[in-house]
């Protein structure tokens, strides 16, 4: 057990959801994103996915790619984010931190330097956001890398749902794996689709290791109370934390963070 399973545990064991939010390093600045961190420990966010900007964040929404774009812009060096990373671990020794970029960042610093960085960092998981969509060999690079540090690759299922990574999710998945939740035809989420608790009970029919994280969609309180009532673990929130991020408007989001904390609260 690292880190997110401690907390992952405790959390479910109070009867609750767990909550990731997610943070973009860099946006505005590095030094900023440490005060925010301290924000989203303070709401109630139970992991913290730290977000390593990419040249190219395809799967991610518009406002988040606008987040890359300012984060590469105010720092385009990925040894300044390893570094600010670091520093956060030291601040907070116990608290679960997930690094999350896309395989172009991965490529850039190559695949044993990106690895060995989140060892010194002493990070608890890593999320490579394109996973499902990329030829396997940095997959393949970075697997017995991470292994042998210790550090979980998060598994993704995306939307529309894929029956061939089940067995993987089955055999690998550790610390929490992260579903696309339903859109509908147009791409859009108005509400979080009751269909999603098939698609949950699926996944833990294959005995997965990993506890069931749901995503995209889910951007304030209501939306927060309806993925609660299709039984998922706990889920994930980036686009509204960073689009009040972009707006500095700091106070918003801690009201944001705590109020979809309480929705998850039966």
């Amino acid at each position: 057990m690292n880190r997110i399973d401690i907390r992952i545990e405790a959390v479910l064991e109070r009867g609750e959801k767990f909550l990731c939010g997610v943070l973009p390093l860099g946006d505005p600045d590095l030094t900023t994103s440490r005060k925010i961190l301290e924000i989203f420990l303070q709401s109630g966010v139970d992991i913290v996915e730290l977000m390593l900007p990419s040249q190219d964040p395809y799967f991610d929404s518009q406002p988040i790619a606008e987040s890359n774009r300012r984060a590469l812009t105010a720092q385009s060096d990925y040894r300044m984010y390893f570094k600010a990373i670091a520093e956060i671990r030291k601040d907070y020794p116990d608290e679960p931190f997930e690094v999350m970029t896309y395989s172009d960042v991965v490529k850039n610093v190559g695949p044993s330097q990106f690895v060995n960085s989140l060892r010194e960092a002493e990070v608890d998981a890593h999320l490579l956001a394109d996973a499902t969509a990329i030829a396997p060999d940095v997959i393949h690079d970075m697997d017995p890398l991470l292994e042998d540090a210790a550090i979980y690759r998060i598994r993704f299922m995306p939307h529309p749902f894929q029956e061939n990574l089940l067995e993987d999710i089955k055999q690998y998945a550790r610390g929490f794996m992260i579903l696309q939740s339903i859109a509908d035809e147009a791409g859009d989420r108005m509400n979080v689709a009751e269909g999603n608790r098939e698609l949950i009970t699926k996944i833990r029919a294959t005995g997965t290791h990993a506890a069931i994280m749901l995503g995209y969609g889910i951007n304030n309180p209501a939306r927060a109370k309806e993925a609660v009532k299709v039984d998922p673990d706990g889920m994930i929130v980036g686009t509204a934390i960073i689009e009040r991020i972009a707006a500095g408007d700091y106070s918003g989001l801690s009201e944001l963070i705590r109020g979809i904390k309480d929705a998850m609260i039966p």
